[in-house]
């Protein structure tokens, strides 16, 4: 089912009101009542229904996860680990700071993409003009006005480039479309394999992992159930496949540090966490101000990934403007030419 999701910023203000009015103890059903009166239809069908299911007995986090899409993955994950461990109200605080670090991040992507995507439309334009335009000045030139070289004259090749482009905006609204809204949770699972960039989207699942990991131990759940509900937590299946081997393996009686170095999913800063929280005996609260200096690595991971998708884009404006450059200096060449060869011809006819 396409749905459109939630976008990060109003699922920000909905965790922030949502947890206050459980920390002073208002009746869910109450609460998601009155969230299905403040926002647009979408957004009240959703609120409607999770209130509705409440009533009827489910839990709150079978209520978000029959909202099929539109909630995000770990959003619905983090909501059954504060319910099962009774933290619901901090998982909200937290959820709340998270996605509006995702907004703000988010706004600052397309804020920095902002330019060189007005600079290649202007390429576009350009390329357009110089399709049309000399057919227009210089009707009787012939291929003369095919400046470009690629056979598009006038305006029948105007509108054959017009549609090119339109098909080319069409499947990037449409991967925009489905990436938003998680179905192209695959092409994650690639760039994964990908040396540095694997390393940088390998953050976000890492993070959310020390957030459930240091909620669930912090409720008092038992280690293999705590570390699997972490596990299976993420969006990736790096990490999801990791989750059995795991819980096994804490059964034995081994050491978290030890089996998390082992599953070689994590950074050595969060191993070296989890062991000084396991030797303190402090391993809730270690993890909780790791996962303060997660939250930086989160922000520093989502501006390299900006900075990445600029130069694309800088690339690509880059190639068009070159390839018109290239196309028009060797039309202009082999019009020089032409017109030596027939001056030449001339004198010797002479």
């Amino acid at each position: 089912m396409y749905t459109n999701r939630i976008p990060n910023r109003t699922l920000s203000i909905l965790c922030e009101r949502v947890g206050v009015a459980f920390d002073v103890g208002q009746d869910p059903y109450r609460i998601f009542q009155r969230e299905a009166g403040t926002q647009r239809f979408g957004y009240a069908n959703h609120m409607r229904a999770i209130a509705s299911h409440v009533e009827r007995g489910g839990s709150l986090a079978d209520a978000i996860r029959a909202q099929g899409n539109y909630f995000p993955e770990n959003f619905v994950h983090l909501i059954e680990v504060g319910e099962r461990t009774g933290r619901l109200e901090r998982v909200l605080d937290r959820l709340a700071t998270y996605y509006k670090d995702l907004a703000d991040l988010r706004a600052e992507f397309f804020s920095s993409i902002l330019w060189p995507v007005i600079q290649l439309m202007i390429a576009v334009v350009v390329v357009g003009c110089m399709i049309y335009l000399p057919s227009v000045f210089a009707p009787d030139a012939g291929e003369q006005t095919d400046l470009l070289g690629i056979g598009l004259v006038g305006a029948q090749g105007l509108r054959t480039y017009a549609i090119g482009v339109a098909v080319v905006l069409g499947i990037c609204a449409g991967l925009f479309f489905l990436g938003r809204n998680g179905y192209l949770g695959f092409v994650n699972e690639w760039l994964m394999h990908v040396p540095y960039l694997g390393k940088v989207l390998t953050v976000f699942d890492e993070a959310n992992f020390v957030q459930s990991l240091a909620l669930a131990t912090e409720s008092g759940m038992d280690a293999w159930t705590a570390v699997g509900l972490a596990f299976n937590g993420s969006t990736s299946k790096r990490f999801t496949s990791k989750a059995e081997a795991a819980k096994a393996a804490i059964r034995q009686g081994r050491e978290l540090h030890v089996v998390l170095s082992e599953s070689k999913v994590f950074s050595p800063e969060t191993i070296e966490a989890v062991q000084l929280g396991e030797e303190s005996g402090r391993l809730a609260e270690t993890l909780d101000k790791h996962y303060r200096y997660m939250r930086l690595k989160v922000k520093t991971s989502m501006s390299t990934l900006t900075y990445l998708a600029s130069a694309i884009i800088w690339a690509i404006i880059a190639a068009v403007l070159i390839t018109v450059i290239f196309r028009v200096f060797t039309r202009y060449l082999g019009g020089i030419e032409g017109a030596a060869e027939s001056v030449m011809t001339r004198g010797a006819d002479r």
